[in-house]
C-alpha cells in the first residue's frame, strides 16, 4: 500500500463514498500514482480496470483519495495499486481497502507486491512472503546480440497466440499482455511451446515480461532475444528471484528495487510454465 498527497478537510471519514472505479476516475487516479512518482500511464490504468476490478474512494467534496484492484487470474487474485492519499492516511482506510479487494478475490489464493510501508498491514492480514521481485530498468546502451544457441528459440507468429494463451489458461491478464505485445519471442520443442517472452508499451518506456520458460537459461535467451532489437530504448522487467543479472547490467539496465511478493492462501500456479519474470508488479 502507498499513499499519495493532497490535502483534505477535517475527519469526514465516515462521510466518504466507496464505489467502483470507473473510467472517469482514471485521470484522478493516474494523479494519485504520479505524486508517488509511479511510472504509469493513463493506459496502464485502463488496462488495470480492462481486467480487473478497482475499488475507489472519494472525499466528501468528491476527490479521489484512494485506489486498488483486484485481477482475478484462474485460481489465483493478484491486488495491486493500493494508494491512499497521504491526507487520509492513519483512519483504516488501507486496512477497508484490502478487505473489499479480498472479498473480491473470493475464493482465490491472493497475491501482491508488498511496498516497505504496506508489508506490516499485509502480514496482519494473513499475507506471507514467498519471493522477492527485483526491478531492473534502464536505457538500453549495449544490446545483446541474439543467441544462437537455444533450440527451438523464435520469434512469436499469429500462428502462436492460441498456444501462447494455454500458456496461462483462463487468465485475462495474460491474454491482454499477449495483445498488448509489440514483439513476442517463443521457444519450441516437439511442436509444443516451453518459452516465451513479450515486450510491451508500459510506464516510461517498454516492459518486458512476462518470462516463462523451463529453465534460467532459457529464460536469459528470451530475454537477450528482446534486449538485441531494444537498442536505446527504456526497458524493465521484474524478475522473480533471478539467479544472476549479467546480461540485464551489461545491456545498461540496473536493479533499482527489490520487493517482497506475498500470498494469502495455498500456494496454486496455473501457468504451464515457471514463470521468472513478471507482467509487471501490479499484474503478476
Amino acid at each position: 500500500m502507498s499513499s499519495s498527497s493532497s490535502q483534505c478537510p477535517a475527519d469526514t471519514s465516515r462521510e466518504l463514498c466507496w464505489h467502483p472505479l470507473h473510467d472517469n476516475d482514471l485521470a484522478q487516479a493516474h494523479g494519485l500514482s504520479q505524486r508517488l512518482g509511479w511510472p504509469h500511464r493513463m493506459e496502464d490504468w485502463a488496462t488495470m480496470l480492462k481486467v480487473g476490478h478497482g475499488v475507489a474512494i472519494d472525499s466528501p467534496d468528491g476527490t479521489l483519495i484512494g485506489t486498488g484492484f483486484c485481477l482475478p487470474q484462474n485460481r489465483t487474485a493478484t491486488l495491486g495499486l493500493v494508494i491512499i492519499d497521504d491526507a487520509w492516511q492513519g483512519k483504516g482506510l488501507g486496512r477497508v481497502m484490502m478487505t473489499r479487494l479480498m472479498a473480491l478475490a473470493e475464493d482465490r489464493t491472493q497475491l501482491l507486491v508488498a511496498t516497505v510501508a504496506g508489508a506490516p498491514l499485509y502480514q496482519k492480514l494473513g499475507f506471507t512472503p514467498f519471493s522477492t521481485v527485483h526491478q531492473y530498468q534502464g536505457v538500453v546502451t549495449n544490446a545483446p546480440e541474439t543467441p544462437e544457441t537455444v533450440e527451438g528459440l523464435r520469434a512469436m507468429t499469429e500462428q502462436d497466440i492460441e498456444a501462447v494463451m494455454a500458456l496461462s489458461p483462463d487468465n485475462a491478464v495474460h491474454a491482454e499482455a499477449v495483445r498488448q505485445a509489440t514483439q513476442g519471442v517463443v521457444i519450441e520443442r516437439d511442436g509444443q511451446l516451453v518459452g516465451l517472452a513479450l515486450r510491451r508499451p508500459y510506464g516510461r518506456g517498454e516492459h518486458i515480461g512476462p518470462v516463462m520458460a523451463e529453465s534460467p537459461e532459457q529464460a536469459r535467451a528470451l530475454m537477450a532475444t528482446l534486449l538485441s532489437h531494444a537498442q536505446d530504448a527504456f526497458v524493465r522487467l521484474d524478475l522473480v528471484d533471478p539467479q544472476e543479472d549479467s546480461l540485464l547490467t551489461e545491456s545498461g539496465l540496473a536493479c533499482v528495487d527489490r520487493v517482497v511478493r506475498m500470498r494469502r492462501g495455498p500456494a496454486v500456479d496455473d501457468s504451464v510454465l515457471p514463470r521468472f519474470g513478471l507482467i509487471n508488479q501490479a499484474m503478476g
